[in-house]
């Protein structure tokens, strides 16, 4: 009885892995080059990168309310302590193009569409700039 459920429990483990390596792995547009807006010196979460949150995650309320998809609550007040929450994987300050919100907003975020080039490159240099609470 104990080889079985042995058994389970690698298959179940390796299932999980496999996902897990597959979901991180995916391929992540590079940004766009036609964002002619010169980018400021320095990025504001406050300034810069929540109204593009707001616009982007929250409009539809997707990532704010009471039940936000994917339990990641995007909204003004707790944005920054979810995305840089330890462990999280959100935000890579190390290679910012591997970070889980990086890969999402240049693959399949918004739903809605396309996120314009010039916030996923304010977005990208906020978090190469070790994406700090400004």
């Amino acid at each position: 009885m104990n080889n079985s459920i042995n058994y389970k429990f690698i298959i179940r483990t390796t299932i999980f892995v496999v996902l897990i390596i597959n979901n991180f792995s995916c391929t992540y547009t590079e940004i766009d080059p036609t964002c002619t807006k010169q980018l400021p010196d320095t990025i504001s979460f406050g300034k810069n990168i929540i109204p593009i949150l707001n616009a982007n995650c929250n409009s539809s309320k997707c990532h704010s309310g009471s039940s936000p998809a994917g339990f990641l609550d995007l909204s003004p007040s707790a944005a920054y302590s979810k995305l840089l929450k330890k462990g999280s994987g959100y935000v890579n300050t190390i290679n910012p193009q591997t970070s889980i919100l990086y890969i999402q907003i240049t693959s399949t975020m918004p739903p809605s569409g396309e996120m314009d080039p010039c916030d996923i490159a304010l977005i990208l240099k906020w978090m190469e700039q070790k994406a700090k609470n400004n």
